[in-house]
């Protein structure tokens, strides 16, 4: 057997283990919910563009897109176009459509930034709106991801070990904050990641005069690889 095909038998091998523990969890909350209702928290997604993208899981070809022109309702990709001169590619994969049960397809997202100079651009970014009213209604807030980075085997950039989530709020009087701060390691093996703002830390985001809310996802600014997403979802935490 070959290495490649080793590894990838890996990679599927452990495909399943997140899937298994995913189920497992879902069987416990669910037992938890029969004994004891009040002691299992109650989470609902919030509207996101990219949230949108992947329950529809309507294929998207190749694109090259445009610095924050919407490649998708409500999805963008931020790129500087003062220096670098980068761009990016991106496309869309439905694995297959879930049922109508279900209501949420199954797909992968591929973001693909092209570096042709030397110059690194100051910022390169996966975008994406969220409700402001959804937002306003949570008791706390949960990120879900599940990604992982396609390395080219000819790459010879330095790509940093992690990448950052933002949650940006513009406000009413021009002024931008950044909130969360979340780390999410740049691995070439498929994981799921949850981020979580408790309802003791919601009054510090100052919501009230929020006008507009991103997540953002910051990306490596050299290198030869493609994000792969297959899964992102904002949840609110239900009021008890």
């Amino acid at each position: 057997m070959d290495v490649q095909t080793s590894l990838s038998r890996i990679r599927t091998q452990l495909g399943g283990m997140e899937r298994m523990v995913r189920l497992l969890r879902a069987e416990i909350e669910g037992h938890i919910a029969e004994v004891d209702p009040a002691g299992l928290d109650s989470w609902t997604e919030i509207p996101t563009g990219l949230g949108q993208l992947f329950e529809a899981a309507v294929p998207l070809p190749a694109v090259a897109v445009e610095p924050y022109k919407h490649f998708a309702k409500d999805v963008w990709v931020g790129l500087d176009a003062e220096m670098g001169d980068t761009g990016a590619t991106v496309s869309l994969k439905a694995l297959h459509r879930a049922g109508a049960q279900t209501g949420r397809g199954v797909a992968r997202l591929s973001l693909n930034p092209v570096f042709p100079m030397a110059a690194k651009p100051r910022w390169v970014t996966l975008e994406t709106a969220v409700s402001v009213e959804a937002l306003k209604r949570a008791k706390g807030l949960r990120i879900d991801t599940i990604s992982f980075f396609d390395i080219a085997a000819g790459n010879s950039a330095q790509i940093p070990r992690s990448v950052t989530l933002n949650l940006r709020l513009h406000r009413r009087d021009g002024r931008a904050t950044d909130h969360l701060n979340y780390r999410i390691p740049v691995s070439t093996m498929p994981f799921e990641h949850s981020a979580r703002i408790a309802p003791a830390a919601m009054d510090d985001l100052a919501l009230d005069d929020v006008s507009e809310a991103l997540m953002i996802l910051e990306l490596p600014l050299a290198g030869t690889y493609a994000l792969k997403l297959d899964h992102f979802a904002v949840l609110a935490l239900d009021e008890g």
